[in-house]
This record gives structure tokens, sequence and C-alpha cells, in this order.
């Protein structure tokens, strides 16, 4: 009988233990903020875009991401106004019927994440994706996020678009290396390079590829083998760069470069770099130097 007691307290401590590690992570649904747009748009839409920045941006920026690490990123990514009403609104209304399912791939994906890289505490807010970036939501199978630091990971989903569900979990993962990285390295950081860019982007690709195979990702496959090296070739001279807009036109695409560039080339980098030991643990390898990563591609000395 006491064995059988001390058995179940054992139980019920490591029960709790697990539920206290589920409930570890959050998610933050942010309607609220589109929902009081919508009607003040409907009730005067002469200038939408101050009117978008009035309610949605800046009370969004400032109570959760004024002490981000990557805040003013988040300051712009939250810039892009929502003009296309009917869009928003057909955005949020899919989000809403489904938000159960939302939250349930978000956690999973946070714990099967964090199964591998240890990052406790993670806060994912939940907003649908502005119209002007909806031919980019499509291309990305209505799934796209924005890391805000150590512990804030923005998340934009269109539920309209096919397979939406699959890539918000590889989604997930990927920005969550991104914290994880954010949590380890940021500190140390005296530069960034075009380089580190192209290797950080490459590292989440990696990262989210290892828990979810089979999802398909048109960016990392937007280049030919002769293309990415055609890019690499144009890009050697300028890896060093600190330039924050050429290193986004490299990664995001522009006039001069290819869409999705970067991504492709990034994710070959650290892909050939680090698939010849896969034994090396993501702990180990996520605070790999941009340098090492390369060393070891084949890139090196191309």
């Amino acid at each position: 009988m006491k064995n059988h007691i001390i058995y179940t307290y054992i139980t019920l401590l490591i029960c709790s233990s697990v539920i206290a590690q589920e409930k570890n992570h959050k998610v933050v649904f942010m309607e609220e903020y589109f929902n009081e747009y919508i009607t003040a748009a409907k009730a005067n839409n002469e200038n939408l875009k101050d009117l978008y920045l009035e309610k949605v941006r800046t009370p969004i920026f400032n109570k959760f991401f004024m002490k981000s690490e990557y805040a003013p990123f988040v300051y712009e990514d939250l810039a892009r106004p929502s003009l296309d009403i009917s869009y928003l609104q057909k955005t949020l209304e899919g989000i809403t019927s489904n938000k159960k399912q939302i939250e349930k791939k978000i956690l999973k994906a946070l714990e099967k994440s964090n199964k591998l890289l240890k990052n406790d505490g993670i806060t994912v807010y939940v907003l649908p994706p502005s119209s002007e970036l909806q031919m980019m939501s499509e291309d990305m199978n209505g799934v796209f996020g924005f890391t805000a630091g150590s512990k804030q990971i923005l998340i934009n989903i269109d539920t309209t678009v096919n397979g939406w569900e699959e890539t918000l979990s590889y989604a997930i993962a990927h920005e969550y290396n991104h914290t994880y990285w954010t949590k380890e390295n940021l500190a140390g950081i005296t530069k960034w390079t075009l380089l580190d860019y192209l290797v950080f982007e490459g590292r989440g690709d990696y990262f989210a590829k290892l828990l979810y195979p089979k999802v398909e990702t048109k960016w990392t496959e937007a280049l030919t083998k002769e293309k990415k090296q055609a890019l690499w070739k144009n890009l050697q001279p300028h890896l060093d760069s600190q330039d924050f807009a050429f290193q986004a036109e490299v990664i995001f695409g522009s006039d001069r470069f290819p869409m999705w560039g970067g991504y492709s080339l990034g994710y070959d980098i650290v892909h050939s770099g680090l698939s010849k030991d896969t034994s090396i643990k993501p702990e180990l390898w996520i605070n790999y130097s941009s340098e090492k990563i390369l060393g070891s591609s084949h890139y090196h000395n191309e």
C-alpha cells in the first residue's frame, strides 16, 4: 500500500511537470486589434494607413514588443497596412474558425522543437497577413513568421491557402530556431553580414526540415543548381556587406536578385555544411559561426 501511494505521488509529480511544461509556451491571438481597425475603417475610410497604424501597429508594438531584441524590425514589419478590408475580414474569420487547431499545432511544434533545443517560455502571436503580402502568403502556403526576439514569434496565417496546416508547424520550428540562436548568440554579435543572414535563414530551414521533412518549401527550392552557383558567384565579393537593405534584397529577391534566392542559397550552404555528419546535435551546430558552416560546405573555395 505504501509503495502504491509513493508511485501515485511520483506519477502526479511527473504529470504536473508535463502540464506545466506545456503551459510554459503561450499563443496569443490578436484579432481584437484588427476587428477594431475594421470597425473604424468602415466608419471612416479616408486614410486607412494612418488608421491602421493607430489601431493596430502602435498598440500592438507598445504592449508586446517594445523590449524585444529585434524591436526596430518588428516596428517596421507591423507597419505594413491591411488596406484590403474584405481580405482582412476573410483571413480573420479563417483564424477565428480554426483557433483551436492553430493553437494545438503551434504548441505541439514548440514542444517538438524544445526537445532538440531548450528554450522555455516562448510566446507566439497570431496575426492575419497584410494585404500587401498576399502574394507572398500564397507562395508560402499561407503562413510566414517573424522572430521578435529570444522569447517571441509573430506568425501570419491565411487559412484559405492550401497546405497552411503543415506549413504552420514547419514555420514555428523555423522561427523557434531563430529564438534559440538569439538567446545564445545575439549578445556577442558585433556585426551582421550578408553571410550571417544567409546562414541564419539556412539554419532555420535546416532545423525545421529535421522535424518536418515532408513539408514542401518553395523558398528553399527556388533556384536550380546552376542558378545557385550563379548567385553565389555574384555574392562572393559582398559576403561581408553590412548593408541590411542589400541583404534583404538578396534574401527575399528584388529587381536585381531572384525571388527567395537567399533562402535557397542559405539553405544549401547549411545543408551541405552540416549533413556530412548528422550525429552533431543542433545545440552544437546552431552556435557554429557562419564562416565555420561555409567552410564545411561545398561552397568553400568555389
